[in-house]
C-alpha cells in the first residue's frame, strides 16, 4: 500500500513523494473477488442502478448488520441528508452533533435551518460525550447526532436513554465505523437512523464513493426510496396498458421537501457485496496493529490513547494518538521531528467543527467545549493502511520515541 504514492488530494490528507512512510489513499487493495464483480456487471448487466444488486446489496448489510431496514445511496453525506430530512428540522429547531468530526457531518443539518449546538468530547474515549449532549439540550433541540469516530462507538445506551427522556431523534454517523460494536450490536442500530461510509479511504469502499442509511422505523423507511431517487415510484394497482399516463409515477413523500437522486450504480454494490465479506478480516487487522504500537508504547507516558470500554469494539479507522507535552514542547514539535527527520507523513485528524471559517460564516462558530479545546492541539495520527508489516511498526513507533527524546533533551 505505500508504493503508489498520491501527489494530490482535495482533503490535504493523501501521501505525497519524499517521505519514507507515506499516507496511502486507501486503507486496502480491492480483492480479485470485487474486481471480478465489477468487471462482471460492466459486462453483462443491463440496468446500471436501481437493479439486482442494490437489493442484494441492502440485505447483505441487513445480515450484516442486524438493521431493519437499509438503503445503499452515493455517499455517506447525503445518507445523514436523508437522515436530517426524516428528522423533520427546520428554522428555529435545535440539533446536537459533535464539535469533533468530519465536516460532512454537520453540513447536512446545518442545510435544514436548524441551529447546530456542538457538544463536547468524553476526556477518556474522545468521542461525544453523553452528559454533554444533556446539558445542552433546550425545549428548542429536535435531534441528536453522535459519531463514532474513527471506529471508536460511542456510550449508546446512555444517549438513547437521554432521547427517550428528552423525546429526541438520534441519528448515528457511523461513516467510519461499518463493523464496530457494542456488546454484539452493531452502530447505526441503537438510533433512528445510521449513516455509513464507503469512501475510498474507509475500512470497505465501493470504488470511491458510497453510502448506507440504516433506519429502524417502518413509517420512516417508507419515505426513503422516492426521496432518493427524484420522487419516483410506480403507479398503484393494475393498469389496463402499463404506459398510460406514463411508465412511471412522480410524487411527493413528504410534504413541501423536495425529493433528491442519491442513487448508487450496480457496479458499486457489486463490489459493496464483496467488500462487506472481507470487512471483518481488515477490522481485526487494524485492530491487530494498533494493538501492537500500543503495547510497544506503553513504557511512553507522553504518548496515551483512547481508553476502550468494556464491550466497545474499537475498529481503528485511523490510528489517533495524544502528545501530553515535554516541557514547553507541543504536538507541532513534535511532529516537526517525525516529518522532517525520519520521513514520517504524520496528519492531525479533524480541526474542531466551530474553527472552520464555513461554520463560522453560517452562524455555527459558537461553542463551549472546554474538553476538546484541551485536548486536540496535541493530537496527532499516524500514516495508516491494512497489512502494515513489523518493520514499519517497528519504524513508526521507534522514531517517535526518538523524536520524544530529542525534545526531552533540547
Amino acid at each position: 500500500m505505500t508504493k503508489q504514492t498520491k501527489t494530490d488530494d482535495a482533503s490535504g490528507r493523501g501521501s505525497v513523494e519524499g517521505f519514507k512512510v507515506p499516507f496511502p489513499g486507501r486503507l486496502h487493495p480491492y480483492s480479485e473477488e470485487a474486481i471480478n464483480a465489477a468487471v462482471h456487471v460492466m459486462r453483462n448487466v443491463e440496468g446500471q442502478t436501481q437493479g439486482e444488486y442494490l437489493k442484494k446489496f441492502e440485505q447483505a448489510f441487513k445480515d450484516y448488520t442486524g438493521a431493519k431496514h437499509a438503503f445503499a445511496v452515493d455517499n455517506a453525506t447525503n445518507a445523514l441528508r436523508l437522515a436530517a430530512i426524516l428528522c423533520r428540522l427546520k428554522q428555529g429547531d435545535e440539533v446536537i452533533i459533535p464539535a469533533y468530526t468530519f465536516c460532512a457531518t454537520a453540513i447536512p443539518f446545518g442545510k435544514t435551518g436548524a441551529k447546530i449546538v456542538w457538544a463536547d468530547i468524553d476526556k477518556e474515549t474522545w468521542v461525544v460525550d453523553p452528559k454533554d449532549i444533556e446539558r445542552k439540550i433546550t425545549p428548542k433541540t429536535k435531534a441528536i447526532v453522535v459519531v463514532h469516530l474513527l471506529g471508536m462507538p460511542v456510550n449508546m445506551s446512555a444517549v438513547m436513554e437521554i432521547a427517550k427522556k428528552h423525546n429526541l431523534r438520534v441519528v448515528e454517523d457511523c461513516a467510519q465505523a461499518p463493523g464496530s460494536e457494542i456488546n454484539g450490536q452493531s452502530v447505526g442500530t441503537f438510533g433512528d437512523f445510521g449513516c455509513f461510509s464507503f469512501h475510498g479511504a474507509k475500512n470497505m469502499t465501493t470504488l470511491g464513493e458510497g453510502g448506507m442509511l440504516t433506519v429502524k422505523n417502518d413509517d420512516d423507511a417508507k419515505f426513503v426510496p422516492g426521496l432518493r431517487h427524484n420522487g419516483c415510484k410506480a403507479y398503484e394497482g393494475k393498469r389496463p396498458r402499463y404506459w398510460v399516463p406514463a411508465m412511471s409515477n412522480v410524487d411527493i413523500d413528504i410534504e413541501g421537501v423536495w425529493p433528491n437522486n442519491f442513487c448508487i450504480g450496480e457496479v458499486q454494490c457489486a463490489v459493496g457485496i464483496e467488500e462487506l465479506k472481507h470487512l471483518d478480516e481488515v477490522n481485526n487487522k487494524l485492530i491487530e496493529q494498533a494493538d501492537k504500537i500500543k503495547s510497544i508504547m506503553a513504557d511512553t507516558p507522553e504518548i496515551t490513547f483512547a481508553k476502550i470500554p468494556q464491550g466497545f469494539k474499537h475498529i481503528f479507522h485511523q490510528f489517533v494518538m495524544h502528545f501530553e507535552g515535554v516541557g514547553s514542547k507541543d504536538r507541532n514539535d513534535l511532529m516537526d521531528i517525525l516529518v522532517n527527520e525520519y520521513k514520517i507523513r504524520c496528519i492531525v485528524q479533524y480541526y474542531p467543527l466551530y474553527r472552520y471559517p464555513l461554520f463560522q460564516k453560517l452562524g455555527a462558530g459558537e461553542y463551549d467545549c472546554p474538553v476538546l479545546e484541551s485536548w486536540w492541539d496535541n493530537s496527532f495520527s499516524f500514516p495508516w493502511w491494512c497489512g502494515m508489516d513489523d518493520e514499519t511498526i517497528e519504524y513508526l513507533t521507534s522514531s517517535l520515541k526518538a523524536a520524544i527524546k530529542k525534545l526531552k533533551s533540547a
